[in-house]
């Protein structure tokens, strides 16, 4: 038969290595993390770069978007411009994901139309001389004239 066994009944010296196993990889996870926001600190100018040069609207549209948030409420303006300096690498960092992004979205757009409706070619050379086609034209009938069984007043005979 089992028996009930209380977990504070446990030998200290093992919820003592419990305790620093858990204090071990939270150390770590952090320092993990911080070297990894340093570097991003350190690399943050090349995502600017990069996104600019991929599609420079992106950063455009971001520092609209401050300025009309400024205008409309000038603290949250000001809390913005600020949070945006204090995390530039992770700004930069949105700004390159957005433009990968849209150009991800461009291009299949691209691939979707010429699916659709063929590529476009720059020019096609015709040929100087006039093509003699020999088609048949025939004249269309004459549209059916309108037999009614009965004459109906006009429109303005009903308000007399």
């Amino acid at each position: 038969m089992a028996t009930f066994r209380s977990p504070f009944a446990r030998s200290p010296i093992a919820t003592a290595v419990g305790i620093l196993l858990f204090i071990l990889v939270f150390y770590l996870f952090f320092t993990i993390v911080g070297w990894l926001v340093s570097l991003l600190y350190k690399i943050a100018p090349v995502f600017l770069i990069a996104a600019l040069i991929i599609d420079h609207t992106v950063v455009l549209s971001y520092l609209r978007g401050i300025r009309n948030l400024f205008r409309r409420n000038p603290i949250y303006g000001l809390a913005a411009g600020a949070a945006t300096i204090a995390f530039y690498p992770f700004v930069f960092l949105y700004f390159l994901g957005m433009a990968l992004f849209k150009k991800k979205v461009k291009e299949a757009r691209q691939e979707s139309d010429a699916k659709q409706n063929g590529k476009w070619i720059d020019y096609e050379e015709l040929p100087e001389d006039p093509i003699d086609i020999d088609t048949h034209y025939e004249e269309l009938p004459p549209p059916p004239t309108k037999q009614r069984g009965r004459e109906e007043p006009g429109y303005d005979e009903y308000f007399k």
